[in-house]
């Protein structure tokens, strides 16, 4: 996920990228600072918090004998989120791929323009 993020950073912050924001997006989004560290630290605020949970839910599950508190703790304890950051990082994938297709297909173009214009 953090690898998934600092690619992200990387390509927005990027020549071709940079300085497009004001452009392209509304002032509500071309915000500076640091939004994706205040993800980072709610994720980890999240983390702690739901490793707590599932603590205190396998603790209870042992005191009581409780099977079905024990299989909430479990649950608690994995981490929901495995499916979306895989579907992310997918996602990064394809477009940086389809990026990479679109520049080259793109400087064929202008080759075979520049071909056809000094003939």
């Amino acid at each position: 996920e953090i690898e998934a993020i600092n690619k992200a950073i990387e390509i927005i912050s990027s020549g071709a990228v940079k300085g497009n924001a004001e452009t392209h997006l509304p002032a509500a989004f071309a915000q500076k600072g640091g939004a994706l560290v205040g993800l980072r630290s709610a994720a980890a605020t999240t983390s702690a918090a739901q490793a707590g949970a599932a603590s205190f839910l396998a603790r209870r599950g042992r005191e009581l004998g409780s099977r079905v508190l024990a299989t909430v703790a479990e649950r608690a304890a994995a981490d929901p989120f495995v499916k979306v950051k895989k579907m992310i990082k997918d996602l990064i994938v394809r477009l940086m791929e389809e990026a990479n297709e679109e520049a080259d297909h793109k400087g064929w173009c202008d080759t075979e323009l520049s071909t056809n214009e000094q003939t």
